[in-house]
């Protein structure tokens, strides 16, 4: 199965062409300045927002949930939905917006999603998630694609049946994690499950969960034969992953200095405040123990950067350790 050529080739997901590594949403991490970050590093790779319900974009007046810089692009957009209300004006702001594909997530497992029955909740209702596929698929209209983020299933696992209803819908690429939702983020991943659905459909099943190296991407499409993947938590503290795992597809060296993590948190930093304010300088420390593990004492700028209480402590911080290295 393996191809010379596969890696280098690209996936077309309706009238979109892009690389076979993405980014995936991940609430509260990949944010517009967390996104430019990753761009900073792989120019072309289909980045995607952070979730957001389709009744809180239709409602958000000023916008804030539609934000990016031109950088960004190509962006997708992540909805979730519990039901069909507001899908036309989401969609419509959406694209109005210049997203590029839209993206319905009906494999989320977090509680709070499953309780309001968005997410994987929807994997256990078929006919309802039937319908919101409809909604959007007539709402979209052709004008970018749609696609499919799935589990194995909610508590039964039934992702094959959820990508038939899908593809017969007319969804034009389906994301998959081969985990059930009570399964979280850490049980076996089902590879046996995602080849019969790569078998079944005739639209790129893209894999998600665990990718975190090419040595793990490479042994997934062996084992499953998949078109993508989506690069998630190993992006946390790390925006530059994309670009070590492309580039190690192309036999070529990616090394990155301590110093220069560190210089990547220190832009980081820099754009959340911008575009998000000084308050916000607290978002970075979500990422602060990845972004500086490779550095000598990293246990103790670890402690000290975590303990900042202001913007200026944690950059008085910063400048100190940048004098360390």
């Amino acid at each position: 199965m393996n191809s010379k050529n596969f890696w280098q080739e690209k996936i077309s997901i309706g009238s979109l062409v892009v690389p076979r590594f993405m980014s995936a949403p991940l609430d509260g991490l990949t944010t517009s300045p967390f996104r430019q970050i990753i761009r900073s590093f792989s120019p072309h790779e289909l980045l995607f927002t952070e979730m957001r319900h389709v009744a809180h974009v239709s409602h958000d007046r000023k916008k804030i949930t539609l934000t990016y810089d031109p950088i960004e692009q190509p962006l997708a957009f992540q909805f979730s939905a519990n039901a069909i209300d507001f899908i036309p004006e989401g969609v419509e702001k959406v694209i109005n917006s210049g997203f590029v594909m839209i993206n319905l997530n009906s494999g989320c497992p977090a509680k709070t999603v499953i309780r309001s029955g968005a997410g994987s909740a929807l994997m256990a209702d078929l006919p309802r998630l039937e319908k919101i596929i409809k909604h959007f698929m007539t709402a979209i209209n052709g004008r970018v694609p749609f696609t499919l983020k799935i589990r194995a299933g909610f508590k039964e696992k039934n992702a094959l049946d959820v990508a038939h209803m899908a593809e017969a819908c007319g969804v034009e690429a389906l994301i998959i994690h081969p985990r059930t939702q009570p399964e979280g983020f850490s049980a076996r991943l089902d590879f046996d499950l995602v080849q019969r659905i790569k078998a079944a459909l005739k639209i790129p099943v893209i894999f998600s969960g665990n990718i975190n190296s090419f040595a793990t991407a490479q042994l997934t499409y062996e084992r499953t034969g998949v078109d993508g993947f989506m690069i998630g938590r190993a992006l946390w503290g790390a925006p530059w992953k994309i670009r070590e795992l492309t580039d190690a597809a192309q036999e070529i060296p990616f090394t990155l200095q301590p110093k220069q993590a560190v210089d990547t948190m220190i832009k980081h930093l820099d754009l959340n405040v911008q575009q998000l304010g000084s308050r916000t300088f607290v978002m970075i420390k979500k990422h602060i123990p990845l972004y500086i593990r490779t550095i000598p004492n990293a246990a103790m700028w670890r402690d000290k950067l975590l303990h900042a209480l202001t913007e200026e402590e944690m950059r008085a911080i910063l400048s100190t350790l940048c004098t360390h290295l």
